[in-house]
């Protein structure tokens, strides 16, 4: 792919798909068919990079976000399954399934949910907390190197640009979860009392 002066590709597919269009439709102004398809571009290649960044942990993309959303949850045991769909955005009949692989793999485990019977809590065994942190470290450092060649201003670009879509897309955007609990304050070791003492 040629590129511009500044570093910035002078042509790709979406240009071309804007181009065919505008000449079948030359009454009507194509361009922002080239916005959505950079994005699914995007979309598509962020889904393969994130298989291939945690392909070495035996976890699948959706394996992953479920640790992930289930290990910053520090202020409760677990989650439902119905409140594990839409964090992980991920459909009900694929997170069952998810869920019980990795109930296989003994990272998580159900528990009764004393809030509602008809229900179970998914909980992270300790193999999988730490399962989770490992791949969460393995995933920051892919995306360093996968982000390095974006300066902090192409960054903050993109990310206000992200931003306004969403807000823009409105209804059709999935429900925004609650951010996750701080972690507790750590206690001073002088100021820690022995399981016994309490």
């Amino acid at each position: 792919m040629t590129k511009q002066p500044d570093g910035h590709p002078a042509g790709d597919y979406a240009d071309d798909v804007v181009t065919a269009w505008s000449q079948v439709l030359p009454d009507v102004d194509a361009s922002s068919l080239g916005f959505v398809v950079r994005l699914h571009q995007a979309m598509i290649a962020m889904e393969e990079f994130d298989r291939r960044s945690i392909g070495g942990l035996d976890l699948t993309a959706p394996e992953y976000m479920v640790l992930a959303v289930l290990a910053v949850r520090t202020d409760i045991d677990g989650l439902t399954l119905r409140e594990l769909q839409p964090l992980v955005m991920y459909s009900s009949g694929g997170m069952t399934h998810c869920v019980d692989r990795l109930e296989k793999k003994a990272l998580v485990e159900r528990r009764p949910n004393p809030a509602d019977r008809r229900s179970v809590l998914v909980c992270l065994t300790a193999e999988g907390r730490e399962k989770a942190r490992t791949a969460m470290r393995t995933r920051l450092s892919a995306l360093d190197t996968l982000l390095e060649p974006l300066t902090a201003e192409d960054r903050q670009t993109v990310d206000r640009a992200l931003r306004l879509l969403i807000a823009t897309l409105g209804p059709w955007a999935p429900p925004a979860p609650a951010p996750p609990a701080a972690p507790p304050p750590a206690v001073p070791a002088a100021g820690r009392r022995s399981a016994r003492a309490v």
